[in-house]
This record gives structure tokens, C-alpha cells and sequence, in this order.
């Protein structure tokens, strides 16, 4: 007897091909297609005009402590995220001290008692912590850098500083992490040279692994960028992905088409070379970041990060200062009567250097154009921090099947389907999950296409979704008419 039967459902099972209709099983924590609307289960559930998919992966995600404070991972689940892949941006989760310090540029790492000094006892700690979703862990450059070099802003390590890097790498690969990241922009990977990059990712190749990059530049500089991540990847022999792509900054709209061409050149000769994007015309991370990166200082076009106006920035997290929360930097600026980089230096010194921000600075024809390449995967680069986090960490995934999909037709559901579940499973190799398919994971979401709707607003950024009726994670019910449950059936996706 199944344990479930899901009866008559608008199956989209990842693989790009045509929607159909058919019943499906869950028996034993997999899917089993071999079956009838007459099967006998403990539990039927009647998907007739509903749609069922993959859960979907997310490959940029930030919880990597997240998931142990806050196990029901709720902003993820009730999007129909199934499984997620932290350590992105260089931001990686081991060794415990340089981890927690390097993430607390993104948020305050407490409550954890378990410390940890490799990423084998980390999966160790979640397996036993018990975890809602499936979580998989790529090695981060930051905090292996941080760990190892006596000095952060030391633009070359000498020797045994990068044997002490790889031999952290290493260990990270060895207990199944799926790759490298960096983040070129951030502290203190910006100070690091390609050669320093390359001799690192030549130690996931044997692994399979994939280098994941948060670029130099995403602005001005945004086609140099694209050039030095492919070459490291080729000078590696490795898979690359690029993080978040977008062009940011009104003085470099429109270089996506540009871009593109440049990354399916890389591909068409050979390179294993993909994307992920989030859907919105507003990235979201540290305002000491942006200030680094020149986004204030209007009188030069240089600025990794792109420019912003400070209407154009929102206050999405201010430790010792909630009030500021949901701000503009304009308004700030009003309160405190300075120009805008003075007020910005008064924000991080008087108040709190850790703010996290939105700032607009996207065009929408760039976002779809990038969305609708074919190389393109989706991501959610979510950060639920303070009482207005940017949407994307809530809204990803249904603002994609609502705005793009249903309402816009830039892409088809077949397509989307694909870029959130089988292709970033492909990528990171990703074993028996990302399709329905017959004894594949029974990770699954079940949606009604014509009440899908994406309820996370900037305004008020944490509402789950509308129309995800059920979410199965390794065929346990983690979310019942949109509603999450307490379960726990995430495992640890290892290499």
C-alpha cells in the first residue's frame, strides 16, 4: 500500500518536457509512477487541475546557520523549496569562529552550542539536529581565507597560507560540500588575485565540484568580470556558475544582451558555464559594502556593486535601531541633515555597521532577458534578517510562476519548472532529485496555477505564498493547504 496517492495532477516532472496528466505514489520516502488513480494508499489527495512538480532547489541560498536556529526554515518551505545550497558568496560555514565571523556581516550568529571545526561534523550536527529541508554546502572562500591568512587585506598568501586554504577546501570536498564559492566584492575575498582563485578550484576538480562566484563586478566592470570567472573555471577544469548575474547601475542597462553573449560563446566552446538570477529589479546586502564599492559616490561612474540613489536604497535590518527598519536612505538623510556619505558613515558608526539593505538599481528587460536564457537557474540569494528583508528570501519562487509565467508568458511552466528543479540538480549533481521520476526522492510540490501569488511585498516582505496547497520533502508532509507542519525529513546532499 502507497503511503500517499496523488490523484490525477498536471505533472511538470522537471525535465522541460510537456506538461501531462497523470496519478503518482509516494511509498517509502520515493516516488513511484507505477500506478493507477485506483491504487490503494493510506492517504489519496486529489490534484485534478493542480499542478505537480519537483520540489525546488534553491542554489543560492544564505541559511547555512539559519537552518539550525531556525529549523522550520519557514520563508523557504512555504515557497516549495525542498532543498537548498548554502555557502554561497564565499560566505562558507567552516570552521566555526572565521564562519560565524564572516556571516555576521549578513546577520548574528547565536543560540548554537555545538561548535564545529569541519564541514564534516557540521553535516554531522544537522543529521542530528534534524533539518526540514535537504541542505547541501559548498566550501566558502571568505571564511577559509579569514581562517588562514595573518593579515585579510594581503592581496597574495604565501605558501603555507595556501596550503592551509586548500587543506580546509579539501576537507570540505572530502565530506561531500558540492564546490567552491567566492565573493569578490566582499571582505576579504575582494583582495585576492585569479591565481590565488585558480589554485584553489583546482582542488574540487576531482570532486566534480563547481565554482560558484559572486563576481568583482556586476556594474561597469561586469564584462571583465564574466571573462575572469570563465578563465578560472578553464584554467581549473571546473564547472562554474555565476551568482546572481544582473547588471546593475542606469549607466549599464541594457549590457545583459552583451553578457549573454559572452557567457554562450564560453559554453558554445566547451566551458560547463550556467547563471542563477532572483526576479527582482533590487539586490539586497551590506550598506559598509556598498560604501566599500563607491555605490554613493556619484561623481565617478566606478562601482562594483552599481550605483543607487538614497530613495533608491531601503533599510531592511538595523541592529539597535528597528525603527530605521523599512527607511530609505533618503529619508535618513533627512533626519540627519548630511549629505549622503556622511550620512551613511554616521549610520554604520553611530548605529550599527552590520545594515543590510535593498537597493534598486536593476532594469526589468535585463532581468527577463537573463531569466529566459537557457543557461539561467534560479536562486533565491535570500536573507531573512530584520522586520523588512528583502522579498526574494519569502517570494522567489511564486513571483516567478505568477509574474513571469502566468501573467507575462516569459516563460512557459515547463520551463521554469526546469530551471528550479533539474537543471541546478544537473549542475551540482544532485543525485535522484530534481524530476519525478520513478524511485527518485519524493520531493514534491503541488500548486494551483490559476492562485499562485506572491504575497511578499517590500512593504511587508514576510508572507508566504498563496497556492501552494502541499509541499513533500522526502515524501513526509511538510506543508498541508499552505500551512507548514512540523517535520523534519530534510537529509544532508553530499557529493
Amino acid at each position: 500500500m502507497l503511503d500517499y496517492l496523488i490523484k490525477n495532477g498536471r505533472i511538470v516532472d522537471g525535465s522541460g518536457k510537456k506538461l501531462y496528466i497523470a496519478s503518482i505514489g509516494i511509498s517509502n520516502g520515493k516516488i513511484i509512477t507505477n500506478v493507477s488513480e485506483d491504487s490503494e494508499a493510506k492517504e489519496i489527495i486529489d490534484a485534478n487541475n493542480k499542478v505537480v512538480t519537483p520540489g525546488f532547489i534553491d542554489v543560492h541560498s544564505h541559511d547555512d546557520f539559519n537552518v539550525i536556529t531556525d529549523k522550520n526554515v519557514s520563508h523557504n518551505i512555504l515557497q516549495g523549496i525542498t532543498s537548498m545550497i548554502v555557502g554561497n558568496c564565499g560566505f562558507g560555514v567552516s570552521p566555526f569562529v572565521s564562519g560565524a565571523e564572516q556571516m555576521s556581516a549578513l546577520y548574528e550568529v547565536k543560540d548554537i552550542t555545538t561548535k564545529w571545526n569541519s564541514y564534516e561534523e557540521y553535516f554531522d550536527i544537522l543529521s542530528k539536529n534534524k533539518i526540514a529541508i535537504n541542505v547541501g554546502a559548498l566550501v566558502g572562500h571568505h571564511t577559509i581565507r579569514r581562517h588562514s591568512l595573518d593579515e585579510m587585506k594581503k592581496e597574495v598568501p604565501n605558501k603555507n597560507e595556501l596550503e592551509k586554504m586548500a587543506n580546509l577546501l579539501i576537507e570540505g570536498m572530502e565530506s561531500g560540500c558540492l564546490g567552491l564559492s567566492t565573493g569578490l566584492v566582499y571582505e576579504p575575498g575582494r583582495y585576492s588575485v585569479s591565481n590565488e582563485i585558480i589554485e584553489l578550484a583546482k582542488k574540487i576538480q576531482k570532486y566534480d565540484g563547481v565554482y560558484v562566484s559572486h563576481m568583482r563586478n556586476e556594474a561597469e566592470g561586469l564584462i571583465e568580470s564574466i571573462i575572469e570567472t570563465a578563465n578560472i573555471g578553464l584554467e581549473a577544469n571546473v564547472k562554474v556558475e555565476i551568482s546572481h548575474l544582473k547588471s546593475v547601475g542606469k549607466s549599464n542597462w541594457g549590457k545583459s544582451e552583451q553578457a549573454l553573449d559572452l557567457i554562450e560563446k564560453f559554453s558554445d566552446d566547451g566551458l560547463d558555464i550556467n547563471m542563477d538570477q532572483y526576479p527582482y529589479t533590487a539586490r539586497s546586502t551590506m550598506l559598509k559594502a556598498l560604501l566599500l564599492n563607491d555605490t554613493f559616490n556619484y561623481e565617478n561612474d566606478f562601482s562594483p556593486m552599481g550605483k543607487s540613489m538614497p530613495n533608491e536604497v531601503l533599510l531592511c535590518s538595523v541592529p539597535n535601531e528597528k525603527s530605521f527598519e523599512g527607511k530609505t536612505l533618503e529619508d535618513i538623510q533627512k533626519l540627519y541633515d548630511l549629505p549622503i556619505i556622511e550620512t551613511v558613515n554616521k549610520l554604520l558608526d553611530d548605529v550599527s555597521d552590520k545594515i543590510l539593505v535593498a537597493a534598486f538599481g536593476m532594469n526589468e528587460n535585463d532581468v527577463q532577458n537573463i531569466m529566459k536564457n537557457d543557461l539561467t537557474m534560479i536562486g533565491t540569494d535570500g536573507i531573512d534578517v530584520g522586520s523588512k528583508p528583502h522579498p526574494r528570501a519569502w517570494g522567489t519562487y511564486p513571483r516567478i510562476l505568477e509574474e513571469y509565467v502566468v501573467k507575462l508568458g516569459i516563460l512557459t511552466l515547463e520551463n521554469a519548472i526546469n530551471k528550479m528543479t533539474h537543471m541546478p540538480a544537473e549542475k551540482f549533481g544532485i543525485k535522484s532529485r530534481g524530476l519525478i521520476k520513478n524511485n527518485y526522492f519524493a520531493d514534491l510540490v503541488i500548486f494551483e496555477s490559476d492562485r499562485i501569488k506572491d504575497n511578499a511585498t517590500f512593504t511587508n516582505p514576510k508572507n508566504g505564498p498563496t497556492g501552494i496547497d502541499y509541499v513533500f520533502v522526502n515524501g513526509k508532509k511538510a506543508v498541508e493547504k499552505g500551512h507548514e507542519k512540523d517535520v523534519f525529513s530534510g537529509s544532508i546532499i553530499k557529493k
